[in-house]
């Protein structure tokens, strides 16, 4: 056998196994592989991204905001405010028509007049007696202030 030959064979088979590696790549972070990604983080990894639900619900629950209204994101925990920066970060680069303020600004310790008018709560409900439900999705809820 001559040199190019083995060259060419050892080519072949490496390209074929690289061909290989990035189906299986593929197929572990699912599909779909034609179409146009619903956010910036699909595909990142073999699990759905911390930021992909925020991306999500932020889309939906612009338009029911007013502009220049005040805002704070977060996901829960046991139905109370948490500090989340993956989602609240996120939402105040996703709402630039909105003032997007802190976690605590929805604080329980805060009355019904001095919280923030409205809350995105990603993925769990919310629990605070100056908040009802404006709508939910399936990516968490948004809630607006009785005043």
């Amino acid at each position: 056998m001559s040199r190019d030959a083995l060259r060419q064979i050892v080519a072949g088979a490496a390209t074929l196994a690289l061909c290989i590696a990035l189906l299986h790549r593929y197929y572990v972070r699912r599909g779909p592989y034609f179409e146009k990604p619903r956010t910036i983080v699909e595909h990142v990894d073999i699990i759905d991204h911390e930021a992909r639900d925020v991306i999500l619900l932020a889309r939906e629950v612009a338009p029911l905001i007013p502009p220049g209204a005040q805002v704070t994101c977060f996901e829960p925990v046991d139905g109370k405010h948490q500090y989340d920066g993956i989602n609240y970060l996120s939402a105040v680069g996703l709402l630039p028509n909105h003032q997007v303020l802190p976690p605590f600004a929805a604080g329980e310790d805060l009355s019904a007049a001095e919280v923030v008018e409205y809350v995105i709560a990603v993925r769990e409900p919310f629990d605070h007696p100056a908040y009802s439900v404006v709508a939910g999705f399936p990516t968490g809820y948004l809630y607006k202030a009785r005043r």
